[in-house]
């Protein structure tokens, strides 16, 4: 059987493959983005569906935590760091709260 190469047109700037939201990322990283330059590390995740519900579980828990009179810190968003073509992480996906 002959290989192919694989077409790189719907490539995601800076990785090899489109990625979609079940697209194995390998250890992406899942950041708070909390403004003003300040941001938090959440969690390491595989994939952009499981960034999607460790950062609703991150701010659930903020959230009881703000109904318990805590003063957390909210996001301005959830950012999905993955290593790119060059060994670089980069931006994979914004996540709104």
């Amino acid at each position: 059987m002959a290989r192919t190469k694989q077409s790189r047109t719907n490539a995601t700037p800076g990785f090899a493959i489109e990625i979609k939201d079940d697209t194995e990322l390998g250890l992406a990283m899942l950041i708070a983005d909390l403004g003003d330059g300040h941001y938090q590390p959440i969690g390491v995740v595989v994939s952009i569906n499981e960034a999607r519900e460790i950062a609703a579980s991150d701010m659930r828990g903020r959230m009881r935590d703000l109904e318990a009179g805590g003063t957390p810190a909210c996001p301005e968003s959830y950012v999905v760091w993955a290593q790119g073509l060059e060994g670089d992480y980069r931006e994979v996906k914004r996540l709104m709260p």
